[in-house]
């Protein structure tokens, strides 16, 4: 039998094989879209050959762009994919490398992923060898880790705020009463430290209200939301007080559905991301905060009470231009009493981080030196009602 007739057999049996699996080659397509991850194609020499709707988003291309593009063009010199490339190329063999620092020249960006390339089997309708490339973020798998763990962490603080509240405000209730009746005898200089012990017991007493928030079991009453009224609230809010001196951008995608959410809840979260930022631009000059709105199709999360995956595309991010997060504190930044703020008590962005959670949402630290950047995904309205559900 010659080579081409070996190659038919070798098709006729495989879509045999299709049939049988009951595999519709016209819906490869949409199932290559439905992958999460950027997938991509190329041939021997480097030309992408098919890109998917993840992989658009990942380099903020279009598809008819990219597919005019060699790899080589959309990533540095001496980039550690293209000696990926060269090596599952030479040795013929699938490579995994991890956690590697991906730059994106056009967009100024680094990205830390995974890369999975492979060689394809080759098909007697398509010339020469190609390759499949997909990139995993790990600032995803990363995201999806500090839930975990902020959600531990709160749980943690809910039983302590308990314990605080029954055994602590109680006697200092007593406390600040005895020092109030001391002062209104005391001398000047005695006045002085029974106006100290007052003052104390109440940074106490507000320091535990405030850790009891956490231990809130109660769920909040959700409603459809457009979180463009919200975000114009708070914006006025900073505009009038602790943010005059910040200019604030909006790229707002007015298309967007609304969510579904608590209010009152969610202007929390906005307030305390925002009034952040302006402390942190307080000595920064031509001072910005760029807030985002738009649909991101791709993440879905395994949430709680819900068999199905979640989707996530509504993306929300808040965006300043000053020196960002020490990188130090980032894989902390959701931990209670963790804070580089001076005077800050490190509840804020653990408070942020409960609020997200109980809203079947996700928030991610994605800043850098040249400012800090909070990303949340939150899911659409018909999701959430189903995930409370």
């Amino acid at each position: 039998m010659s080579d081409g007739q070996m190659s038919k057999t070798e098709n006729k049996k495989k879509s045999i094989a299709n049939q049988n699996m009951g595999l519709d080659e016209s819906l490869y397509p949409a199932v290559l879209n439905a992958i999460a991850h950027p997938l991509l194609i190329i041939s021997e020499t480097g030309q992408i050959k098919y890109v998917n709707s993840a992989t658009e988003n990942f380099f903020e291309m279009g598809a008819p762009i990219l597919l005019r593009q060699n790899i080589s063009n959309l990533v540095m010199f001496g980039s550690p994919l293209l000696a990926l490339i060269k090596q599952v190329n030479q040795k013929q063999i699938a490579v995994n490398e991890y956690e590697i620092q991906f730059e994106i020249p056009r967009l100024h960006v680094t990205k830390i992923v995974d890369i999975q390339a492979r060689l394809l089997e080759s098909h007697s309708d398509v010339e020469g060898r190609h390759m499949s490339i997909m990139f995993i973020e790990r600032g995803m798998a990363n995201m999806i880790e500090s839930q975990i763990l902020s959600r531990n962490a709160t749980k943690s603080i809910s039983n302590m705020a308990e314990i605080l509240a029954h055994e602590i405000k109680n006697p200092l209730s007593g406390i600040r009463g005895a020092a109030q009746l001391l002062g209104a005898t005391a001398n000047s200089d005695d006045k002085s430290l029974t106006t100290l012990i007052c003052d104390e017991t109440d940074r106490i007493c507000n320091l535990i209200d405030q850790m009891e928030q956490f231990s809130d079991g109660r769920l909040p009453e959700y409603e459809s939301i457009n979180i463009h009224l919200l975000i114009d609230h708070v914006k006025k809010l900073a505009s009038n007080g602790f943010g005059k001196h910040v200019k604030f951008v909006e790229h707002y995608d007015p298309s967007l559905p609304q969510i579904s959410g608590n209010k009152d809840q969610l202007i929390q979260v906005l307030l305390n991301l925002i009034k952040n930022a302006c402390e942190a631009l307080e000595d920064v000059p031509n001072a910005r905060i760029k807030i985002t709105t738009a649909y991101k199709a791709g993440l879905k999360l395994k949430v709680p009470n819900r068999d199905k995956l979640l989707s996530l595309p509504f993306e929300l991010s808040i965006e300043d231009n000053g020196s960002g997060i020490d990188s130090a504190f980032v894989p902390h930044i959701y931990d209670a009493f963790v804070t580089n703020k001076k005077g800050g008590k490190g509840l804020g962005l653990a408070l942020v981080a409960k609020i997200i959670a109980d809203h079947s949402a996700v928030i991610d630290y994605v800043g850098d030196k040249s400012g800090a950047k909070f990303r949340i995904l939150f899911p659409l309205l018909h999701t959430s009602i189903e995930a409370k559900d």
